[in-house]
């Protein structure tokens, strides 16, 4: 700990760390322990787990991690089988002394295993389990087989699963599981196992505060300090809506850039204190401004510079942004499109895409003849992008907008266009698209008419 008892990050999973052994003290029997913590704190809860998952955690507790969606028992149990196989088989090309010696003869029976049998596969697991604690030879200390589940297809399905896997476990076999302040889906599971389950509740771990701390460490006058100060800063102050303040912190930013020295990081200035400027409407003239000053810079840089093209295009966003909350549709969809046109000429495929989509979002607030053209050169772009290009530069949003707002598309082309999105996003992509374009509108703050 002496290395990094200055670090915010370090001094917090520590600090989970104490909580896992006190509660493990008090809980020694539990058959399972839920880490329960506010959803912006997880990655400390991840990082206490692959900490203590290594030689240099605190307990004495062997910490297993698994990472999954859940779907159904069957594919549950299937998972854990195949992902303990794969990852003690790599283990073992590093380790070739292990002597697990049950491991061959468990490998290739679960290679035959039924995958549709829940009661097959977790008797299976129970075995492998029970024999890998034999192997580890640790005694005192338990086997904690955390399991991280990120999508949960059946909340009630998922926790019927872990009480028959948790209470078929052997001795000294733990799961760990994670949860979410406000998602809290295994709250029955744990109120049903009694004293055989454990929830550590971590208190809020104020993470802003710790990476302002670990962003502002440093010496004062270095000017890479001080750009990263005065952005914390500037975000505070704009989140508190105090405008004469966001206004002296920006020209101070302004300052700092100047100082940093590069064009791209002058050009940046304007970008993020025009951004913040964009939460005061009554200030759109002035952030217009700031946005056409940085405009100019980056336009300076030419064409070689791809990193101030970048910023040269959110510029533009950011005009667009502020044009659409005065209600001009119009220079809105102008400033998205002339975003357009830049990322296609210089090939940031995926950026002239996400342009379309922004400029659409709007159009789409107007009439047919406002938005048709720009719906049809969006859809007709990026259709002609190839597969494997499409595959990354989602093209679901608009390929749903164009067959279900161009009315002149014959029935033919129109099958053929679904077909290729099915092909490319999945049976569901026209859901998907949907929640694209929520994304995109929830990232670019577009106001509905």
């Amino acid at each position: 700990m002496a290395n990094n008892e200055h670090n915010p990050i370090a001094i917090r999973i520590s600090q989970i760390q104490d909580l896992w052994i006190q509660n493990r003290t008090n809980h020694p029997d539990a058959k399972v322990y839920c880490l329960t913590c506010d959803q912006e704190d997880f990655p400390l809860v991840e990082g206490f787990i692959r900490l203590e998952g290594s030689p240099y955690g605190r307990s004495s507790d062997t910490i297993l991690a698994f990472m999954t969606d859940y779907d159904s028992p069957a594919a549950f149990y299937s998972f854990l089988i195949n992902e303990w196989i794969s990852s003690f088989a790599a283990e073992l090309e590093k380790h070739p002394d292990w002597n697990w010696t049950d491991f061959e003869e468990l490998k290739q029976e679960a290679g035959i295993l039924k995958q549709d049998n829940p009661k097959i596969l977790k008797d299976f697991y129970i075995r492998m389990v029970s024999s890998f604690k034999i192997f580890e030879g640790v005694a005192g200390n338990i086997l904690g087989i955390t399991i991280i589940i990120y999508r949960i297809q059946d909340v009630e399905s998922l926790n019927n699963s872990i009480k028959e896997l948790a209470e078929a476990l052997p001795p000294h076999v733990s799961l760990i599981l994670t949860d979410y302040n406000g998602r809290e889906v295994y709250g029955l599971l744990l109120e049903n196992m009694k004293e055989k389950a454990c929830r550590i509740n971590i208190p809020d771990q104020n993470m802003s505060e710790a990476y302002k701390e670990i962003a502002t460490q440093g010496d004062p006058h270095d000017p890479q300090v001080k750009y990263r100060c005065c952005l914390f800063a500037l975000g505070e102050a704009a989140n508190a809506g105090k405008k004469k303040e966001v206004k002296r912190l920006g020209e101070e930013l302004i300052k700092i850039c100047r100082e940093i020295g590069g064009i791209e990081m002058w050009a940046s200035a304007y970008l993020i204190y025009g951004g913040f400027m964009l939460g005061f409407k009554d200030e759109a003239a002035f952030t217009h401004k700031l946005l056409d000053k940085g405009i100019g810079i980056a336009q300076s840089a030419g064409q070689k510079e791809t990193a101030c093209i970048q910023i040269l295009i959110q510029l533009y966003d950011y005009k667009g942004i502020a044009y659409n909350l005065s209600r001009d549709a119009q220079k809105a969809v102008g400033c998205f499109l002339k975003g357009a046109e830049i990322a296609r000429e210089e090939d940031l495929k995926s950026m002239a895409v996400s342009q379309y989509g922004y400029a659409l979002l709007v159009a789409l607030k107007k009439d047919r003849f406002f938005y048709e053209p720009i719906l049809t050169e969006a859809f007709e772009y990026g259709y002609a992008l190839d597969d494997d290009e499409l595959r990354t530069v989602n093209l679901s949003f608009i390929a749903h907008t164009y067959i279900g707002k161009i009315y002149s598309i014959e029935a033919e082309k129109r099958e053929e266009i679904e077909k290729r999105m099915e092909a490319l996003y999945g049976e569901d992509w026209q859901a998907g698209s949907k929640e694209i374009g929520a994304k995109l509108e929830n990232e670019y703050l577009l106001i509905k008419k």
